[in-house]
């Protein structure tokens, strides 16, 4: 129940959050800011405050963090054993079978 209830709430804040980020309205510059082209405050990142967008953006990704490392402890497998740790509660080792040049190969 949980997890369905946190995979709807993922799914809407995946969507909201592409949705805010289609809105927004570029900042210029990118790469061209580098050349020379995007100016001085480019360069330097001086933008001026951040708008509402800009912090939905960022509520929102940290969200998508946070749930998608929620829903993947929730859904992982609690814990595997390995062949030995198997071995040590059943008291049998099933092994395959070591073959002649299997074991001559180990040898030299």
């Amino acid at each position: 129940m949980l997890y369905t209830l946190l995979v709807i709430i993922y799914v809407f804040v995946v969507l909201l959050l592409i949705a805010v980020v289609l809105i927004q309205q570029p900042r210029g510059g990118g790469l061209g800011a580098l050349g020379g082209m995007g100016g001085f405050e480019d360069m330097l990142g001086v933008r001026g405050a951040p708008t509402f967008f800009t912090k939905l953006t960022a509520v929102l990704g940290t969200l998508f963090f946070v749930l998608s490392l929620t829903l993947s402890a929730i859904h992982s497998p609690t814990k595997t054993q390995s062949a030995l740790e198997k071995a040590q509660k059943t008291g049998t080792l099933n092994l395959p079978p070591v073959t002649p040049q299997q074991g001559q190969q180990g040898g030299q």
